[in-house]
């Protein structure tokens, strides 16, 4: 199930569009890329619910691996020159937020990141895509651990409904130990 879900979200991520534009976004997708680095040979303490069945998992992910299982993350990026100017963005010195403007297309509705002393403390993302049969809200939560400044833990809940169908609930929830 999992693996349906992972795909059905990368099928829908990246609209392609090339170019070199700049954006003033938080670089997600290089952010999880460099934790997936530093936290290779970390392990993974994984609890993930699907509609109320509990599987919990203890592994040790290599690189590919920790990339798979921040795929959300990476996937909520949003430095895109098609996006360059969908989002609004608020800073202060606790936080930067990109919110889609309204009446602008983007499944990304908005990104938080948390800052403590100019670190990185949390991000946070909110993500919807609908048509007429179909409609999947993603929420995303990464905490970044205070001292090592590496991912600490992260949690994601989708709910996926299909018209006709009871609606499927997905809870991931995660933390790392060395």
């Amino acid at each position: 199930m999992l693996l349906v879900l992972l795909f059905s979200w990368s099928c829908t991520g990246n609209n392609g569009a090339g170019g070199n534009a700049e954006t003033d976004f938080f670089p997600l997708k290089e952010f999880m890329e460099v934790q997936a680095e530093k936290i290779t040979g970390m392990t993974l303490f994984k609890e993930v619910k699907v509609n109320g069945e509990k599987e919990s998992n203890t592994f040790v992910p290599e690189y590919e691996g920790w990339l798979k299982e921040l795929e959300f993350f990476i996937q909520a990026d949003i430095n895109r020159p098609a996006l360059a100017q969908a989002y609004e963005t608020q800073r202060s010195e606790r936080f930067l937020i990109h919110e889609l403007k309204e009446g602008e297309k983007g499944k990304i509705k908005k990104i938080i990141v948390e800052y403590l002393k100019g670190e990185v403390k949390q991000i946070s993302f909110q993500s919807k895509t609908e048509n007429p049969f179909y409609t999947s809200q993603t929420r995303g939560v990464v905490g970044i651990h205070g001292v090592t400044k590496l991912i600490d833990n992260f949690a994601i809940e989708t709910v996926q409904e299909v018209i006709f169908s009871k609606p499927n609930k997905i809870v991931i929830s995660a933390h790392l130990r060395n």
